[in-house]
Order: structure tokens, then C-alpha cells, then sequence
């Protein structure tokens, strides 16, 4: 343990036994149970926010999540000599839920959608959820992320296009290019057509809470109850995004099985309802190429001179689960 971190330590009620990592953090064994001390780079009202979510949403025994502790003194945030911050949680014994166990994928999927239940069980003040967030910047981007995601992957086609000697990724984004830009250009249309924009002035409208990062990485094992961590990006938002976010991850790391996809979707309803204008905007967010527009991007902003292997390996992964990522969507169509 380093000298500032012991600096920071004995702000708190309770005898460090031993040190280890975890999550990027400080994982501290300690005479009242772990403790998990991790870099904070947030704002103060949005912990706040943060540290009344979690003691709400604890106080129901159906789902198990993180906790932030107040040191001796009731400081949320404690600083090292260095100017760094640091927040710390309660923690438990641990393992982390790996990608390849299908069974707890699935028991992630309904955690969540118990999540999203409770939370729309509480009630907080529009003002006060302006102060911890910024929702007008939130609001603008839901509005408007497939047109400027198109608008950039279009840019990055021309200047590939333009370009006049070729290496092997640019040229299998050219090849490609046309069937993903275009399942993006139909989304678009749909978002206004199918009137998406008023379904998300209502969800603003009403409050509506998210995790903002619920993947894998953020959720623990622990016994046979599964943790949900990392709230820092926690919002208002559209909740369906939590699911969309979680499902996609898991179905590009199994070659978008079709089957897990409806158990992983049957287990989140089976605790939450999904609305239509819930379910419509999934199939929208799920239609858009958004790993391969992830990936042009990614090239975009990065040096272009030298191209890693590991790049050229996703994009042809991509490309080669075009068909697959398209039936799984079809199943989603089938039950409007």
C-alpha cells in the first residue's frame, strides 16, 4: 500500500489487514469485511445522487449492489498529496462473471430488469436530476446519434475512397461499406417515422433512470447472487439502452446466437415489461451496424499510417456475423 493511500485509509472506521486489485481499484481485507477504494473523477452532486441510489435500491433484498462509504469525518470524497480523488466502497468476496457462462449471462439480463423496476418505483425531483445531470446534453445526443454516427462513417468512406494506395483493412471497409451504411441510413428514416423521437421526449420526460454501463465487467459473482457495480455513469436516459448495451456485448462474444439472445431478452421481461415504443426502439438500436460504425470510427480518430492486426480481425468478424446479427433481428421481428 502505497503512502498516500494509507493517507487516505485511516479516514475510515476499520483495521486494514491486508491489500490487494480489483476492478482497477484498491481492494482493502479489513477487520469490518472488503472494501474497495477507487479513483474518482465525477462530480460531488452526481456522487450524491450516486450514494441515494444505492442506499435505496439496497434496502430491497430482491437485487445486491455496490455501496459507497463515508469516511470517519462523513466525507464522500477523499484527496491524496498528489490532487487525485478517491471514493471508497463497500465490497464483498468476489469473483467476476465471465463471458462464457451463458447461465449467469442470462441471470444478468434479469437482474437488470429488476433494476430498472425499482428504480422507476423511485420518485426524485426533476430539479434535483438536473443539478446531478446535464439531461439536455443527454437529451441531444439521443436525438441525433444515427444521423451524426452516419454522417462519420460516410466522411470516413470518402477519405479511404480517396485515397490512393490501399491496405487490406480499408480495403474491407469499401467492400462492406454499402450493406452496413445502409441498414444505418433505414434507421434513421425510422427513427422518424415510427415517431422514436416522442418516445424518448416521454422517458426524459418521466426521469427515468439507467446504469449507463451495465456489461459484464460491472457485475459480480458473489455466492450465488449476482452484484451489480460501477453506477458512476448512472443518468436519465431510456432504460431499453441498458438492456441493448448489455445484450449486444454478449452476442458479439457468442457469434450472435440467436437462442441465448431470446433467453437473455425472455429473462429481462420476465421481471420487467417492455412497452412497444420500448421494444421498437430496441430493434433500432439493435438494425444499426453499431460495431462496425465503432470500428471506423476507432480508425478514423487513431493514426491510419499503421493499421493493428487486431483491427482487421474484428472488422472481418463483423462482416462475417452480418447474416447471423440479421436473423437474430428478424426473431425480434417475428414477435411484434
Amino acid at each position: 500500500m502505497s503512502e498516500k493511500g494509507n493517507g487516505i485509509i485511516c479516514r475510515y472506521d476499520f483495521i486494514v489487514n491486508k491489500t490487494g486489485r480489483a476492478k482497477g481499484a484498491t481492494l482493502l481485507d479489513t477487520n469490518k469485511g472488503y472494501y474497495l477504494l477507487r479513483e474518482f473523477k465525477g462530480t460531488k452532486k452526481h456522487l450524491e445522487f450516486e450514494e441515494d441510489l444505492l442506499n435505496r435500491l439496497s434496502e430491497n433484498e430482491s437485487i445486491k449492489v455496490e455501496q459507497i462509504v463515508r469516511d470517519s469525518d462523513g466525507n464522500l470524497i477523499n484527496e491524496s498529496d498528489d490532487g487525485r480523488k478517491y471514493v471508497m466502497h463497500k465490497w464483498c468476496a468476489s469473483k467476476d462473471l465471465e463471458q462464457k457462462d451463458t447461465m449467469l449471462l442470462i441471470k444478468a439480463a434479469g437482474v437488470l430488469g429488476k433494476l430498472h423496476l425499482l428504480m422507476n418505483e423511485m420518485a426524485y425531483d426533476m430539479k434535483y436530476l438536473n443539478e446531478c445531470f446535464n439531461i439536455q446534453e443527454s437529451y441531444r445526443q439521443l436525438k441525433s446519434e444515427f444521423d451524426k454516427h452516419n454522417k462519420e462513417m460516410k466522411r470516413t468512406r470518402t477519405f479511404i475512397r480517396d485515397k490512393r494506395r490501399k491496405n487490406e483493412f480499408e480495403l474491407l471497409i469499401l467492400s462492406s461499406f454499402d450493406k452496413f451504411y445502409q441498414d444505418g441510413i433505414e434507421v434513421e428514416e425510422q427513427m422518424h417515422n415510427e415517431r422514436i423521437h416522442e418516445f424518448i421526449d416521454d422517458s426524459m420526460r418521466l426521469g427515468r433512470i439507467i446504469h449507463g454501463a451495465y456489461n459484464y465487467h460491472n457485475i459480480v459473482v458473489t455466492g450465488n447472487r449476482l452484484m451489480v457495480t460501477n453506477f458512476e455513469h448512472c443518468k436519465c436516459g431510456i432504460q431499453i439502452r441498458d438492456l441493448y448495451d448489455f445484450m449486444r456485448k454478449v452476442m458479439e462474444k457468442h457469434s450472435w446466437n440467436r437462442d441465448l439472445g431470446m433467453k437473455l431478452l425472455n429473462e429481462y421481461r420476465r421481471n420487467r415489461e417492455i412497452t412497444a415504443e420500448e421494444f421498437k426502439y430496441l430493434i433500432l438500436k439493435f438494425k444499426y451496424p453499431e460495431k462496425y460504425w465503432k470500428i471506423l470510427n476507432h480508425y478514423n480518430n487513431n493514426n491510419k499510417a499503421w493499421i493493428p492486426d487486431k483491427d482487421v480481425i474484428k472488422l472481418k468478424s463483423v462482416i462475417e456475423h452480418q447474416d447471423r446479427r440479421r436473423d437474430f433481428i428478424n426473431s425480434l421481428l417475428n414477435l411484434k
